[in-house]
């Protein structure tokens, strides 16, 4: 499950924060490979990307700094990115 939260400082943001907040997410929620991410939060101010939060895998994180670099308007981006193992499939008794 993808759980996202997006957000900005309101009193400081500017509408292009508001913008980069509108690409990420909809560049975020369209990664495919992102599918094993369970919760992070987007923090964004004068292009300054922070993520806080938890992701499933190792691959998850890198994938996820990935498209956030990628987004146009981002000047930095911040990491404070708890990686959680990856679940492991269920074994089926015969």
């Amino acid at each position: 499950m993808v759980r996202l939260a997006f957000w900005h400082r309101f009193s400081k943001a500017t509408r292009t924060d508001r913008k980069l907040v509108r690409r990420l997410a909809r560049r975020i929620e369209a990664d495919r490979t992102l599918a094993e991410m369970t919760s992070v939060h987007v923090y964004v101010l004068e292009g300054h990307v922070t993520l806080y939060g938890f992701v499933r895998g190792e691959a998850a994180r890198r994938r996820l700094l990935e498209v956030v670099h990628a987004v146009p308007g981002v000047r930095s981006v911040q990491a404070s990115l708890q990686v959680l193992p990856e679940e492991e499939p269920a074994l089926v008794e015969a």
